[in-house]
């Protein structure tokens, strides 16, 4: 599959996705241009035809992350829309914990330590800017409900480190869903959200 990718043209692609799965599979410390290399089934000399060095694949990996978070994000404040689901920050904390959780290595390496200060990339900050902006739209609508709108900076910040928090705690196996009597991570989110009244 990967080369018949690789003959397509799609080398970058497969290099992407084997990146990926490596990450995924053996986390970031196993992730390797010669194992990417390998897992594609391509010599180390063509990675660096798309990749100058293991910095760049991980921001640009990083930054697929990110995209990622934000579709996530944006599909279930659509749902909310749709009337199928609780609106507000809830929906935006739901898409954003569901993608942590089934995305625990990538999510990692979007905010964790990372080799040669990936996350302070250009680029890559313009990627994330995108999911927090989300968040920032809806906290300023209901700060400026409230008559505050200039603690919306502050409230945005707190927003985040919620359901950041929740993201990362559930990853690292802190707090359980079934333990707290709850279905599944996305009631729980709903719980989480609605009793800080931020929902």
């Amino acid at each position: 599959m990967r080369k018949k990718a690789y003959h397509h043209g799609n080398l970058r692609e497969a290099l992407l996705q084997s990146a990926r799965e490596t990450l995924a599979s053996d986390g970031i410390e196993a992730l390797s241009l010669r194992a990417v290399a390998k897992r594609t089934g391509v010599s180390a000399t063509a990675l660096y035809s798309h990749f100058k060095d293991k910095q760049e694949l991980l921001t640009r990996l990083a930054a697929r992350g990110f995209d990622e978070l934000a579709v996530e994000m944006e599909r279930e404040q659509a749902r909310a829309e749709r009337g199928e689901s609780a609106g507000g920050l809830v929906a935006l904390a739901r898409g954003y914990v569901a993608f942590a959780t089934h995305n625990p290595a990538l999510f990692q390496l979007m905010f964790g330590p990372a080799p040669g200060e990936v996350l302070a990339e250009p680029h890559l900050q313009q990627a994330g800017a995108r999911a927090y902006g989300l968040l920032e739209a809806d906290v300023a609508k209901r700060m400026e409900s409230l008559g505050m709108p200039e603690q919306t900076p502050v409230a945005t910040a707190g927003a985040w480190a919620l359901v950041h928090g929740l993201s990362s705690l559930l990853n690292d196996g802190r707090i359980s869903a079934k333990k707290l009597g709850l279905p599944d991570d996305a009631a729980l989110t709903e719980q989480v959200c609605g009793l800080l009244d931020i929902g």
